[in-house]
């Protein structure tokens, strides 16, 4: 009987994500790599003596084999496992004998390389070689369990994850999002969030208010217990589920061609709608500095929102404009589409901008650009920078993470890859920070998983986990 696994995470069962994952239907038929031990021994678990005739084994002579690898000391492990930066391999370590699972878990490791999750519930490891490593499904805890689930964030091992409006009597509402939910890939822990299809009033807690957006000339508005329908772009967490403390869900949604910017936390009923013409399109969401910005990704406009607490959960204070156009006699500051991005990068705010050609129906990327936002000034101030000090940054809809890989031997710093977030396949590419070069990535394995409707909205999202 197979010992189970004890993978990377905090919870010390991730290994579940792994050792529970089916192959895909190329794989199946194909006989698992033997463990050391069966190569010592020369046969395999299929006892097939290697270079010879099928030849039966029994259990005690498998034992014994094993018990020879049990003998490793555990620092030996542990240096073994610095060297393997993917978290499937670490897993693959743990899973040869008890001792070595044992011993592996008292090592403080760095955080293993991101995951990619594909629609499918999919996922892929990113290789020390830059590139992403074959696709595994992933079993989908029950209770959440769907045909149409699709991911649309994540903070650390937590994704958050929406399926469609089950109501499908009325013509509006059925294509609206109904349930979400958080999720833990690896210890498999579910939180329930509010329905994103409220049809029914709650007039004795109903509340509205309306703020002037400070640096600007429109206004958001602010409703409580109000009706809505949604369907979820992408989701932004200001901490981890984990944390003791509490934490804010801030959701983009974009039903109808009705832009909505929704917020949750625990204990609360059902979601706080945030409206208003200056923010309303395509956004990018992030938590810094205990304050929510919000990004107009084609237009360079930034918005802090500072939330606070008042009797219904959640209060919207102050809305300021932060920026609203590039700095003056920026080479590109007319002409051409643009798409921005945040991410926060050791205790900085980046803005990510992709500058593209005007040809719409041909069209590519010219350039990549990166800025410090300096929160101090107002406007904002921006400085463009050209190293990531051997750290690499992640792009996609599901929110940008950034990521130390310096601490990894072998794995390659300074480089920003970008997935779809779009339905725009030059948008799949690896940027380098040093030199200004941009590189296909994962093309081919993204061609052939990414065969979806393009009116679900359903891209892939970077999943990094912690040790």
């Amino acid at each position: 009987m197979k010992p189970p696994v004890a993978m990377d995470s905090a919870g010390g069962n991730s290994g579940k994500l792994f050792d529970e994952m089916p192959p895909r239907s190329s794989d199946r038929g194909c006989p698992r790599s033997p463990s050391p031990a069966a190569m010592e021994h020369g046969f395999d678990r299929h006892c097939v003596v290697l270079g010879g005739m099928p030849k039966k084994r029994s259990r005690l002579e498998l034992d014994a084999g094993v018990s020879l690898w049990a003998g490793l000391q555990p620092d030996i492990l542990g240096i073994v496992l610095h060297f393997l930066p993917c978290l499937a391999d670490r897993a693959r370590m743990r899973s040869v004998c008890r001792h070595w699972r044992a011993s592996a878990n008292g090592h403080v490791l760095p955080p293993p390389l991101p995951l990619l999750v594909l629609p499918g519930f999919k996922f892929s490891s990113l290789s020390d070689k830059g590139d992403l490593m074959p696709v595994r499904c992933v079993p989908v805890p029950k209770e959440v369990a769907a045909d149409d689930l699709r991911c649309v964030g994540s903070f650390d091992g937590w994704l958050v994850g929406v399926t469609p409006n089950k109501d499908r009597s009325d013509e509006y509402n059925r294509d609206a999002d109904g349930d979400c939910f958080l999720v833990n890939v690896f210890s498999r822990k579910v939180i329930r969030l509010p329905q994103l299809c409220h049809m029914r009033y709650n007039f004795p807690a109903y509340s509205s208010k309306t703020l002037r957006i400070i640096n600007g000339s429109g206004e958001v508005y602010f409703r409580v217990n109000d009706i809505y329908t949604m369907s979820l772009c992408n989701v932004a967490l200001s901490a981890s589920p984990d944390s003791r403390g509490k934490y804010i869900v801030a959701a983009s949604s974009d039903h109808k061609c009705a832009s909505k910017l929704a917020l949750w936390q625990p204990g609360m009923i059902s979601w706080h709608i945030c409206a208003g013409v200056d923010i309303d399109g395509p956004r990018d969401l992030t938590f810094y500095l205990g304050k929510l910005y919000v990004l107009q990704r084609y237009k360079i406009r930034l918005f802090a929102f500072e939330v606070g607490e008042d009797n219904g959960g959640l209060m919207v204070s102050r809305v300021k404009r932060c920026l609203s156009a590039l700095p003056l006699h920026h080479p590109y500051q007319e002409g051409g589409a643009i798409s921005c991005n945040m991410v926060v990068w050791r205790g900085e705010l980046l803005l990510i901008i992709r500058h593209y050609s005007d040809n719409y129906r041909d069209r590519e990327v010219l350039k990549v650009e990166v800025f410090a936002l300096d929160v101090n000034t107002n406007p904002y101030g921006l400085t463009e920078i050209h190293s990531l000090n051997g750290d690499c940054i992640f792009v996609g809809l599901g929110g940008c993470k950034s990521f130390p890989a310096g601490l990894h031997h072998g794995v390659e710093g300074d480089h920003i890859y970008f997935v779809p977030d779009d339905w725009k396949p030059y948008d799949t590419f690896v940027y380098c920070m040093r030199d200004g070069k941009m590189r296909s990535f994962a093309v081919k394995l993204l061609a052939s998983e990414f065969d979806v409707d393009q009116l679900s909205r359903d891209f892939p999202v970077w999943l990094l986990p912690t040790e």
